[in-house]
């Protein structure tokens, strides 16, 4: 049987075709110019878990950036947007910083959150891992353009972001955006979590993870060990502890929501000597209202008030929160109004952030009155 052919190997390229450049497929990005109205809700509502959890400290711009992201999220988002964006100036508000120094900082911060990843773990099955915060691969870019910052949300972690079930917490932006260290802003989320309570106590080693005190890390993640063998930890003496997380924090939330005492807790101990701390208890000035004052209910023109808005299916919860900062007679005004729109749907508005409820009429669309504090 006569053998095959082989086929001619392959001839090397000649000298012209080395010469030639290599042609790359070209991926069509989405420009960087603002695509939409950014929405600033300036509420941000975020899950216990993720409150939480252990997070890596980060300058105040990072923490801004995804704020001021986070709160263009709604209760009516059933996933994430495919980006979202925000003005350079909702960021550096209240800073000072001209425009080549502002765009610099913002620079820093998308470096920044471009390496943040949140870590997972099953301490029953040991499993463990972690996401990006941000998403890279799609054909959007992370970045600056005209004063438009541009953020794409790694989607994985939409369970974290979107239609978040069970424990979460709500802070409001207007005092959060005016804090000027990372501590004090770990503080607003955390506290405000412990708001209808009004205290918070933590284990001191727990209190280390939330707050970035635990053992410094080597570039592999592993814990850095001193000369003796011993695990180096940040800020390791309680004292300090104390002075650089607490101390400060403390006078930056004097005039928040979130304005607290603290105090340590100490070791149980029959045995002679000083007693360790071993945690920290945060008591919040203002404790916020989830139930209606009984004094409230006592008064009959606060009482008739009450009565209506239950009528109007507003939770105790939100008048007991709401009712005081919008005034009574205000609250009288618009009721009295609503009542007598009947014909008309009710719906809720915002009178001023921060007041998330009052009762007015729609029509054909529209408004029948302006929603006034005056």
């Amino acid at each position: 049987m006569p053998m095959a052919k082989l086929p001619a190997p392959p001839q090397p390229p000649t000298t012209t075709e080395l010469e030639q450049p290599q042609q790359l497929e070209v991926i069509p990005y989405l420009q960087l110019d603002l695509q939409y109205e950014p929405n600033a809700t300036n509420r941000v509502k975020q899950s216990r878990s993720a409150t939480l959890s252990h997070q890596r400290k980060m300058s105040v711009y990072s923490k801004r950036i995804l704020a001021r992201v986070l709160e263009q999220i709604t209760e009516d988002d059933s996933q994430l947007r495919e980006f979202y964006q925000l003005r350079v100036s909702s960021i550096v508000d209240d800073t000072g910083l001209d425009v080549v120094s502002a765009y610099s900082f913002v620079k820093r911060a998308l470096r920044e959150l471009s390496t943040v990843q949140w870590e997972f773990e099953d301490l029953e099955t040991r499993e463990w891992y972690f996401l990006s915060l941000l998403d890279s691969s799609k054909k959007v870019r992370v970045g600056i353009k005209n004063g438009i910052v541009t953020i794409v949300l790694n989607p994985e972690l939409t369970p974290y972001f979107v239609n978040i079930a069970g424990q979460y917490s709500t802070y409001k932006l207007d005092a959060y955006m005016g804090l000027h260290t990372w501590y004090a802003m770990r503080f607003y989320e955390i506290l405000s979590t412990f708001r209808d309570s009004g205290w918070w106590e933590v284990p001191l080693d727990e209190y280390r993870l939330l707050m970035d005190c635990g053992p410094e890390l080597d570039k592999w993640g592993r814990p850095k060990k001193d000369k003796l063998g011993n695990v180096v930890v940040k800020l390791a003496k309680a004292k300090d502890l104390i002075k650089y997380t607490v101390l400060n924090a403390q006078k930056e939330l004097a005039d928040t929501p979130c304005a607290f005492a603290y105090r340590p807790v100490l070791e149980q101990k029959v045995s002679r000597g000083r007693p360790k701390i071993v945690g920290l208890r945060f008591d919040l000035y203002e404790k916020e209202l989830v139930a209606i004052p009984p004094s409230w209910m006592a008064d009959k023109a606060t009482a008739a008030v009450i009565g209506r808005l239950r009528g109007f299916k507003i939770t105790d919860k939100n008048i007991a929160q709401y009712l005081k900062p919008l005034g009574l007679a205000a609250a009288q005004r618009l009721v009295h109004v609503a009542w007598w729109q009947s014909p008309f749907n009710y719906a809720v508005c915002e009178v001023a952030p921060g007041i998330p409820f009052v009762l007015a009429s729609l029509a054909g669309g529209r408004w029948l009155f302006d929603v006034s504090l005056n």
